[in-house]
């Protein structure tokens, strides 16, 4: 395996595997272990100014195909629901976090994490954990005003 810079989609989002219930999962989705077998590519993954190793895989031997809307997947929604919920709180608290943050530091390392997040919080993948229902820039805004800080269209 690799170290690699190179951001590409992981064969696990198109898996039955990566949410893991009591008929799914891997080693991966279930623990973070390497699954014996499969052909990735190791990243290092900077988050709320934290480096982590994670993979993009290739190929995988456990991988079976997610059927999208099909009577397996997700079958009352609750666990997709979930893990989008924890996804977005977790997130939401790093942001919150690091906007304090600078608001009493006005650092530069303070303010390249909270923007960094930011961006990742105004992407297409963040709109659809919500299903499209909250208006990200707005609640970004909001808690900008909080801090004393311009909202984001004024910066750009």
């Amino acid at each position: 395996m690799e170290n690699k810079q190179i951001k590409k989609a992981t064969l696990c989002w198109k898996c039955k595997n990566a949410v893991p219930t009591k008929d799914a999962g891997c080693s991966w989705s279930r623990a973070f272990q390497l699954v014996e077998g499969w052909t990735a590519e190791k990243h290092q993954q900077k988050q709320s100014g934290s480096v982590y190793e994670t993979y993009c895989v290739i190929s995988c031997p456990l991988f079976q195909k997610d059927g999208g809307n099909s009577a397996d997947s997700c079958k009352d929604d609750t666990g997709c629901i979930r893990i989008a919920e924890h996804i977005l709180r977790g997130q939401m608290n790093r942001y919150r976090t690091a906007l304090e943050r600078y608001a009493r530091t006005r650092s530069d390392n303070d303010l390249a994490q909270f923007r960094s997040i930011e961006c990742d919080l105004l992407t297409p993948y963040y709109a659809a954990l919500t299903l499209h229902s909250i208006d990200l820039r707005q609640v970004c805004n909001e808690l900008r005003q909080k801090a004393g800080l311009p909202e984001l269209e004024e910066m750009q």
